[in-house]
């Protein structure tokens, strides 16, 4: 997502334009952020970004404060705010998380499926894999979305939220995951196994697939950037949800 001013080019002024609002600045941002559109490595200058966005810097801190509520953003004592970086430790817990909160929610979630649910995961299933051959990462990520929303959609409100919030938050390591040679067939493959999965109402089996399918992100991604980095929280999320039913390999 581009962040674009309010208003439009060759307006009068933006000044008679009415002022986004911290809602709207936020998500902006947000989506910005977890595109990778913002170099966490270069301290964030308020006043360029509100100008970049046509808002004062009311609606901008409260939407930064909002962000670093989220883990999202890092302020420094002196006021100065960067984009959190990537790590090995949030990657962990982000993913970790996941495992347990996905789980519950396939497990609470596949067993009330109606026909339509199943096809309409069918649907975004075949979707993804027709992005996947086009390489349209963004478009792929709306799909991708759909699919695993589908997968937790009779969770409850809390839960969803929940899941939703942690697989907003592994975007970032998604795509970077993404762009590994093997990732968009494995990712395929997975996915359809999920699916298939869910045709047998089984939430248990589901989750079981859903959580290797999430792990192997995560420990992909850290044996690239540490091998020697043993993923504790990861492993041990993994053994939690798939205790009896048979190990990760």
């Amino acid at each position: 997502m581009e962040i674009q001013r309010s208003g439009q080019p060759g307006e009068a002024g933006s000044a008679t334009a009415p002022e986004l609002s911290t809602e709207v600045v936020h998500d902006r941002l947000r989506e910005a952020i977890l595109r990778g559109e913002l170099d966490s490595r270069m301290p964030i200058s308020q006043v360029k970004l509100a100008a970049r966005l046509g808002v004062s810097r009311t609606p901008l801190r409260e939407a930064l404060r909002m962000l670093q509520r989220e883990g999202l953003i890092d302020a420094a004592q002196n006021r100065r705010v960067r984009v959190a970086e990537l790590s090995i430790t949030d990657l962990e817990q982000v993913y970790a998380s996941r495992v347990l909160v996905e789980a519950l929610a396939a497990r609470l979630t596949v067993p009330r499926y109606s026909t339509e649910d199943l096809a309409e995961l069918k649907a975004a299933l075949s979707e993804m894999n027709q992005l996947q051959d086009e390489r349209d990462i963004d478009a792929w990520e709306a799909a991708h979305r759909r699919y695993h929303e589908l997968l937790r959609k009779d969770a409850g409100e809390r839960i969803e939220r929940l899941a939703r919030e942690l697989s907003d938050h592994a975007e970032r390591y998604r795509r970077v995951y993404m762009a590994a040679p093997l990732a968009w067939p494995t990712a395929a493959r997975e996915h359809a196994a999920i699916v298939e999965a869910c045709e047998s109402g089984d939430g248990v089996a589901v989750s079981i697939e859903l959580v290797r399918h999430l792990a192997r992100t995560a420990l992909t991604l850290i044996a690239l950037v540490d091998p020697e980095h043993e993923p504790t929280p990861v492993r041990e999320a993994l053994r939690l949800v798939t205790a009896g039913r048979g190990s990760q390999e």
